[in-house]
């Protein structure tokens, strides 16, 4: 998910993103353990909502950002 990650950021204007291990957090691994690795968007003062896991999806980040 990182490198696909980074060549989404150099086709277009780059997206801020965070790379957090879930073995450090339990609560972490309690959401997500099963679906590693997972890209959730960040809205503060609401819940992360999952946009993918296992693999990139870049129509699903494409409509989360657009």
């Amino acid at each position: 998910m990182r490198k696909a990650l980074v060549i989404f950021n150099h086709d277009r204007e780059p997206v801020s993103w965070l790379e957090i291990d879930i073995d450090r957090d339990k609560n972490l691994i309690e959401l997500y353990d099963s679906r590693v690795p997972v890209l959730c968007l960040a809205n503060p003062g609401l819940a992360e909502q999952e946009i993918c896991h296992y693999f990139f999806d870049e129509a699903a980040v494409l409509r989360v950002i657009c």
